[in-house]
């Protein structure tokens, strides 16, 4: 589809961000390699030091700074994007960071036009090679000084290029709940994807988007990671993917509870954790509905009381199912569409 090959983390694939240390290895490399210029070229000396500086020039504009024009403008990026961003080492500096690095290309051009004509204009071939030494090093020191905004871009743009492929334009479902109350499970069951379960927390540790067809439409399933309750400043880096997820994708979420009274998480903490993500984005109401998972391995009595705990905090619809053995998985499905396309 041209919206996948569009997408952000797709878009990213063929962009490589250079660091400091790249580019010396690589400007180093190009400034030694063998140069040879035809016996009928006057100069040959100095043409060889002009020839690699041309080398080197080229080789930052058409490599190093043709992946860094070819980043996405932050104007252009979903505020799930940005928002992960902000969470990274860049923080609020994208913009700022990478305007900075294309501002001075203007200063490797001039650098560049400058010792060619000095080399030009030297006396002989010591004059041109300390010049062309001395052209490697003020162009080096340019990047040198980029050094911390070139590894932090890197790793955001790794970090980005990891994410599967969101498409905005579809309906997308999320998953959302504590670690180890099932959401791995569902999302494998009604999708595609294929997320690890374990009996392990926090097994999930991306966010994975699973797809499915219905009437000849394409949902978005995403399995975010487990949150746990506790303030916002104290959630971990993966709780926080999960809730910057949660924040700007869903059109319709899915909120597992785990009925089991031997589970990991008490359902007290389960609780206070849907409390807290209701108090903190009141939007969501609309958009939420509760499934009570794992029916399977609990009694009447105990639903009823986690159901009643689940309706003290939560006025929407509760549901039940087993995600491991399909039990009342499709009607917590349909629901979630109908939610998701604009239907009580």
């Amino acid at each position: 589809m041209e919206e996948e090959r569009l997408c952000l983390s797709n878009k990213l694939k063929g962009i490589r961000i250079r660091t400091f240390d790249d580019i010396r290895v690589k400007i180093l490399k190009t400034y030694n390699s063998k140069v040879s210029v035809a016996k009928s070229v006057r100069k040959k000396g100095l043409v060889k030091y002009l020839i690699r500086i041309e080398r080197i020039h080229d080789y930052l504009m058409n490599d190093f700074y043709r992946n860094i024009e070819l980043l996405p403008k932050y104007d252009e990026l979903h505020q799930f994007y940005k928002d992960l961003i902000a969470m990274s080492c860049m923080g609020n500096r994208y913009s700022d960071v990478i305007g900075k690095i294309i501002g001075y290309k203007s200063v490797i051009r001039k650098l560049t036009r400058e010792y060619s004509e000095r080399i030009r204009l030297s006396f002989d071939v010591p004059e041109a090679r300390k010049l062309s030494r001395e052209y490697v090093g003020r162009v080096l020191s340019v990047f040198r000084r980029l050094r911390k905004d070139l590894e932090c871009l890197k790793e955001v743009v790794n970090e980005l290029r990891k994410l599967p492929c969101i498409i905005m334009s579809e309906p997308k479902i999320v998953v959302a709940g504590m670690p180890q109350v099932g959401k791995s499970t569902f999302v494998s069951r009604i999708s595609s994807a294929k997320p690890e379960i374990s009996p392990f927390p926090f097994t999930t540790k991306e966010i994975i988007v699973g797809h499915l067809e219905v009437n000849y439409r394409r949902i978005q399933v995403i399995d975010t990671p487990g949150i746990l309750d506790r303030p916002l400043n104290e959630l971990n880096p993966i709780e926080r993917k999960a809730l910057v997820a949660l924040k700007n994708l869903p059109d319709s979420i899915i909120f597992i509870v785990d009925p089991y009274e031997g589970s990991y998480y008490s359902l007290d903490r389960q609780i206070t954790l849907l409390r807290n993500l209701l108090t903190t984005f009141n939007e969501w109401r609309a958009k939420m509905l509760v499934a009570i998972n794992k029916i399977d391995i609990v009694g009447k009595k105990r639903l009823e009381l986690v159901a009643k705990a689940v309706k003290s905090v939560f006025k929407g619809e509760v549901y039940y199912m087993s995600a491991l053995n399909g039990v009342g998985v499709k009607e917590v499905l349909d629901a979630a569409i109908r939610l998701a396309e604009g239907y009580p």
